[in-house]
């Protein structure tokens, strides 16, 4: 299966001209030297789409921006459309043009390598939705959609992973820290050799957990539907380093300005790629903490800290960094050999609920009080901190589940 894979990919390799392996291998070339975007494509590229004056003079742009000019399109011109969850808000999409498509096969070929992937091995991916029996069989993948996380549902894919030997998992790494608790509780014996995140942080504890019950390599991977892939470790813990084929990172403040090394900013990204929709500072909508510059220009991440919508907040309004409260919950947990999915919310100034999922065994009250009082000491001592227990922790359209939310 793995060859025939491969042979499939290179037919397609041939049908466009070979382009997909030119752009891989002037993408392989540009991040094993290290090279930065230069400032004269980002020119010529602004350029392309008379848009005037320098970068840092642009506006940022939402996604209602990039559907207003979507109309103006020819038709004929789209060879496809990338589709977000619409996890905040209404479902997205964007058109790409075939070339664009091309380099965005290109990078996540080069990347999936990078990360412990090779072309035609056989892997789970995590997602929000199916896709055809025919498509995954012709990507040698095996797909898992987790519309609920049950004991049973999280067995059935660990067995699936087993019997068919799968090497590589991709996806959302709240999952994948089910599949594997699951795998350290029953001891169960697998195959898997390469972890990738995709789509949501995680706590440090809980990586740390899955590389060491899976005993395999764990990349953490940054990316989103509109531009493709913007960052990725590349080893295990360390920081995440920018796309510097096509995808100029920028992290800003509130003032539009760029944070410093160690300070959390606004992820905006320009796609160098996009033809057809030109993105420009456009606001993901995430936020990060900046590791390195190098000549003025975002060259690594030290962290992906979450999303805006997620920002939660202390009784007093100062805001709070979810992944900080997660020791806080999550060490009392371990510490007492528990490792349950939970999801923390932010239901009113406050007031947050704790939602833990259930399982067989009955969390000591001594566990939970010493949460509460972790939490009071960052959110405040009147912060009111309900605990409840759930059958399952609701995915959000897109099929994520985050941690920790805002709901006020």
């Amino acid at each position: 299966m793995k060859y025939l894979t491969q042979l499939i990919f290179s037919v397609y390799n041939t049908l466009s001209g070979g382009k997909i392996e030119q752009n891989y291998r002037v993408i392989k070339a540009r991040h094993q030297r290290e090279e930065e975007i230069k400032a004269e494509d980002v020119e010529a590229y602004l350029r392309s789409h008379q848009i005037k004056g320098s970068l840092a003079q642009q506006p940022l742009m939402t996604k209602r921006d990039i559907s207003q000019k979507i109309g103006a399109i020819n038709p004929n011109d789209i060879h496809t459309y990338a589709y977000t969850g619409g996890s905040y808000g209404e479902p997205f999409k964007i058109p790409y043009s075939k070339n664009r498509a091309l380099i965005r096969t290109a990078s996540f070929k080069y990347f999936n390598e990078a990360a412990g992937y090779q072309l035609g091995d056989a892997f789970m991916l995590i997602a929000a939705k199916q896709k055809p029996k025919w498509w995954q069989f012709l990507r040698n993948e095996h797909r898992f959609v987790p519309t609920n996380l049950t004991t049973n549902k999280v067995a059935e894919a660990v067995k699936h992973l087993v019997d068919q030997q799968l090497t590589v998992v991709i996806g959302f790494p709240s999952v994948i820290f089910e599949l594997a608790s699951f795998i350290k509780q029953n001891q169960i014996k697998h195959a898997i050799k390469t972890v990738i995140f995709t789509s949501e942080p995680i706590e440090e504890i809980k990586r740390q957990f899955i590389k060491d019950a899976l005993k395999c390599e764990v990349i953490d991977r940054y990316s989103n539907e509109e531009v493709g892939l913007i960052a990725q470790q590349k080893t295990f813990g360390s920081a995440y380093f920018t796309n510097r084929f096509n995808v100029l990172v920028e992290l800003l403040d509130e003032q539009l300005q760029p944070v410093k090394e160690g300070e959390v900013g606004r992820v905006v990204v320009t796609d160098l790629a996009a033809d057809l929709v030109p993105i420009v500072r456009y606001d993901t909508g995430d936020l990060a903490v900046a590791q390195e510059y190098r000549n003025g220009q975002l060259y690594a991440l030290s962290s992906i800290s979450g999303r805006v919508a997620e920002q939660l907040l202390a009784t007093d309004g100062a805001p709070v960094a979810g992944l900080a409260l997660g020791p806080l919950i999550h060490m009392p947990l371990s510490t007492a050999g528990y490792f349950p999915q939970y999801q923390f919310a932010q239901v009113a100034p406050t007031r947050y609920q704790l939602r833990i999922r259930k399982n067989n065994e009955q969390l000591p009250s001594t566990v939970l009080e010493q949460i509460t009082r972790n939490l009071k000491g960052i959110l405040g001592d009147n912060a009111t901190i309900e605990h409840l227990l759930v059958d399952d922790i609701k995915p959000q359209p897109s099929g994520k589940r985050p941690i920790y939310k805002n709901e006020m």
